[in-house]
């Protein structure tokens, strides 16, 4: 007579063949009820205490070391298809929607709508890089509250080229605008709080121009824009 199979967590006979593997060993299947789950990614059962997802999904280790991760801010599981990153963490959509909207300091890769200001048809955006005061947003909201008095005209961007900066960009400006636009006072708060652009090797300002002003068709915009390149090239 074959033998009858024990549970291995509680010990019981069990009768006609009702059991489950559990991590290779034998469990009756009162015991798989009340102490194990399925993991919902590859379907095996596993312990309670071994699941490592949370209360939306069950996960066992391996799947969750291979598959998911989770939300620096709320703790909730997710795929890693679905966590963004941000500032070498993972967040779900929703804490790295509320992380990006209350930073001062944006990521490298945010560039919102563009806002032109002033009139005519060429517009100027600036990309000043700033050094050495510090990735800080309390600088950030200093400089901001200058900058965007009254509106919104620049944004600050975290850049991996400095050591201890950040970049200030502005919306689209004409050049009149640029020109009784508060960049004096904004390159002051920036220099009273510890900040250098030309005096160190790191930063880089750059001026951006709308392809459309260069000329109504793409062969003209080409042909401005090789003169351009001529000039800086020869002098």
């Amino acid at each position: 007579m074959k033998d009858k199979p024990i549970c291995s967590h509680c010990g019981a006979l069990i009768e006609n063949d009702n059991y489950k593997y559990v991590n290779g060993e034998i469990v009756c299947i009162d015991c798989v009820s009340g102490y194990t789950v399925t993991c919902e990614h590859c379907g095996a059962i596993i312990w309670d205490s071994d699941n490592y997802g949370d209360e939306n999904i069950t996960l066992c280790q391996s799947c969750y070391d291979s598959h998911y991760t989770h939300c620096y801010d709320c703790d909730a599981v997710i795929s890693n298809d679905n966590a963004y990153e941000y500032d070498g963490e993972d967040y779900c959509y929703s804490c790295y929607e509320d992380k990006v909207n209350n930073q001062s300091i944006r990521e490298y890769s945010y560039k919102p709508e563009p806002i032109f200001y002033g009139e005519g048809n060429r517009f100027f955006g600036i990309e000043l890089e700033i050094d050495d005061g510090g990735r800080d947003d309390y600088n950030a909201d200093d400089i901001l509250d200058i900058a965007n008095n009254g509106g919104d005209y620049i944004y600050i961007k975290s850049d991996g080229s400095l050591d201890d900066g950040m970049e200030i960009v502005s919306h689209p400006m004409s050049l009149d605008f640029h020109k009784n636009y508060c960049w004096e006072d904004i390159f002051a708060k920036a220099i009273s709080l510890g900040y250098r652009s030309h005096q160190t090797s790191t930063c880089g300002y750059h001026i951006h121009v709308n392809r459309n002003s260069l000329g109504k068709t793409p062969e003209e915009q080409d042909e401005v824009i090789s003169k351009i390149l001529y000039f800086i090239e020869c002098h």
